[in-house]
């Protein structure tokens, strides 16, 4: 079952709704706060990093759907898919600027960040290469990642929210 995406059909049905019906929310609740979402560097980068990843569930869902699609070609799908999010991190980390809000400058707020943060990364990175190699939990991990991520889709977002009703 770890490498046969076939036996996970109702999994990815799943996950791809749910991913759909999230990143649709979170783009109604961000509509709300546009401006000011949109007037503050670190606000949009955290709402376009939210809603790529729900939007990278959504089509790594579609993907593992798609009859009849080589293993591999699933694992070089979800590895472009990780490696996307790790250059899109190191870009934010890079960039995070003076638009930071005081709740992101906390530390427990940046532990959560870094380790969630770096769990997620190293998790969807070895999930990739899982795939390609047919080894070390193949599906079981990518699974385990796309729970994660929905957890810390959930996290981010509702820190977005609240750092941009805070600051104005």
């Amino acid at each position: 079952m770890a490498y046969n995406p076939g036996d996970w059909h109702d999994f990815f049905v799943m996950s791809g709704g749910a991913a759909a019906a999230l990143a649709g929310l979170l783009f109604v609740a961000m509509s709300l706060h546009a401006r000011q979402i949109m007037a503050n560097r670190f606000f949009s980068t955290r709402a376009v990093g939210t809603l790529t990843s729900l939007a990278s569930q959504l089509l790594i869902s579609g993907a593992a759907l798609i009859p009849g699609q080589p293993l591999v070609l699933l694992g070089v799908e979800v590895e472009a898919a990780a490696l996307v999010f790790v250059a899109f991190t190191a870009r934010q980390a890079l960039t995070r600027g003076r638009d930071a809000p005081a709740m992101a400058g906390r530390w427990t707020h940046r532990l959560y960040e870094r380790v969630g943060g770096t769990i997620w990364l190293v998790l969807f990175n070895i999930a990739g290469v899982s795939l390609l190699l047919r080894a070390g939990g193949g599906l079981y991990l990518l699974a385990a990642v796309m729970f994660f991520m929905f957890a810390w889709n959930i996290y981010i977002a509702w820190v977005l929210i609240t750092e941009v009703s805070e600051s104005g």
